[in-house]
Formats: C-alpha cells, structure tokens, sequence
C-alpha cells in the first residue's frame, strides 16, 4: 500500500507540474504576442521615419541647389 501510496503521491505531485507549466506557456505565448506587436509597430515607425529622411535629403538637396544657384547669380554680377 505504501507503493501505491507513493505512486499516487508523485503523480499528484507532476499533475501540479504540468499545470504549472502549461500557465507559464501561455504567459510566454502572451508575452511573446505582445512583443510580436510592438516589433510590428517599431518597423512601421521605422519605415515612415525612413521615408521622412529621403524626404528631407531630397528638400536639402533642392534647397542647396537653388543656394548654389543664387551664388553664381551673386558671382556673375560681381
């Protein structure tokens, strides 16, 4: 009886485990989920702030031009 006892015993003993270990699963899962998103988001600000600096390369590269511009104008007066 003490066999059977202690059979019983450890069976309870890695039922608990199990569930215990299911929970953390899904804790990670979620946590995992949640890290997923906001790797989503950060590439998405990624991609627009990529966007905003070939924006304003292409704005300072117009504004340069127009600078170089006005100077030989300012040159061929002088």
């Amino acid at each position: 009886m003490d066999l059977l006892k202690q059979l019983e015993a450890k069976l309870q003993t890695l039922l608990q485990q199990r569930n215990l270990l299911r929970e953390e699963v899904e804790q990670l899962k979620s946590v995992g989920a949640t890290m997923e998103e906001e790797l989503h988001s950060l590439r998405r600000r990624l991609e627009d702030l990529q966007s905003e600096k070939a924006t304003l390369v292409k704005d300072r590269d117009e504004v340069k031009s127009q600078v170089d511009q006005i100077l030989r104008m300012v040159e061929d007066m002088a």
